[in-house]
């Protein structure tokens, strides 16, 4: 049976989740022509730069994940009382979704990561879709001690996650669960060539080029005014306070509508928070990573450890990267190797597992 309308419920925690939801609803709308019913709090340009004219948005909390400060600052109290108003799952709620879900013909729900969309699915007697490459009980549970609220939220968490149709693990996978289907990376694919991202940008094609990321949560950026020392690498910065463009600087502020892939392909080298969407598409690429993990947070021994077998870069502290200490490493970072080529990644097989899903 062919996916002609798919329910999306996505995680709205950065844009990570986002990014891979978008990477296997463009798979499913190549093959399939497959229309989508999106549900979550990630602003529809993000979408709208992926899969644009085919998605019909809803705007609702479809999970919690972690309340932060910044990019690489949880806040523990916020996050367990986030997660206290949105456990259990309202039935008013579930039932205007479920609506929603079967006015439109949805045949499937996709989740990644929200255990919303599998309350929904089940509801609608849809089978739902997950995709993680972390579920959130795994990363709250070393944070009980400190937090003890997330213990009965990691529990209810669970019980959803187990009921889930099919499993799918996206590579690198922190948590391998027994009969999960493992795919390769997932990451949405470049629109336009190297040399026409960059005309755009106004970068020579000679000149070297960095981008700087902390994907889709805000965070200060104390080193911006030391860029422009370090031409000729021409450096663009999303997150940035505002969108400006001065010399070889190229600053994107916080809703700037972007196509990450792009800048990634044509980029000499990212310097990034350590995240699953950019560590995907950094993987695609094949380009140089410099990136910095979140402290304490559980996610980035296996994903750290699974980039630095995978890809030519290395690991930042925290302090070195706000510092802005990484630059005098940028002669180091750009003389690395490449991999060269692209990787088509894991998104087409997971739209082909939905597929099959259908019978």
């Amino acid at each position: 049976m062919t996916p002609r309308s798919i329910a999306v419920f996505v995680s709205p925690h950065g844009f990570g989740h986002a990014a891979r939801a978008a990477a296997v609803m463009q798979a499913l709308h190549a093959r399939y022509g497959t229309r989508f019913q999106l549900f979550g709090l990630t602003p529809a340009w993000f979408f709208d730069e992926s899969v644009p004219g085919t998605f019909d948005r809803h705007e609702v909390e479809t999970d919690v994940g972690f309340r932060q400060r910044s990019s690489l600052d949880v806040d523990l109290h916020a996050t367990v009382e986030a997660l206290d108003a949105f456990l259990p799952f309202d039935d008013a709620l579930l039932d205007r979704l479920t609506d929603v879900v079967t006015r439109a013909g949805c045949q499937a729900v996709l989740c990644d990561v929200s255990p919303l969309g599998i309350a929904v699915a089940e509801r609608a007697g849809l089978p739902s879709v997950l995709v993680e490459n972390f579920l959130w009980p795994w990363l709250y549970e070393p944070l009980v001690a400190e937090a003890p609220g997330l213990g009965a939220a990691a529990r209810a968490l669970s019980a959803w996650y187990r009921r889930a149709t099919l499993h799918v693990q996206a590579t690198p996978a922190c948590d391998p669960v027994a009969g999960a289907v493992t795919v390769p990376p997932v990451s949405r694919p470049p629109r336009r060539d190297r040399r026409t991202v960059r005309r755009a940008l106004g970068v020579p094609e000679g000149a070297p080029m960095v981008v700087v990321t902390m994907g889709g949560i805000p965070q200060d950026l104390p080193f911006l005014d030391r860029l422009a020392a370090h031409a000729p690498v021409h450096f663009v910065v999303t997150g940035a306070p505002e969108t400006a463009s001065s010399g070889t600087l190229r600053l994107f502020g916080p809703s700037a509508p972007l196509y990450m892939p792009d800048f990634v392909g044509a980029a000499d080298a990212v310097v990034a928070k350590l995240g699953y969407g950019t560590a995907a598409e950094v993987w695609a690429a094949g380009c140089r990573f410099a990136w910095v993990a979140r402290p304490g947070f559980r996610e980035a021994g296996p994903l750290g450890d699974w980039v630095e077998a995978s890809l030519p870069g290395f690991r930042l502290t925290q302090d070195d990267f706000l510092g802005g200490a990484w630059l005098d490493r940028l002669p180091e970072l750009l003389t690395l190797a490449p991999i060269g080529g692209r990787r088509e990644g894991g998104a087409p097989a997971v739209a082909e597992r939905i597929r099959g899903l259908l019978g």
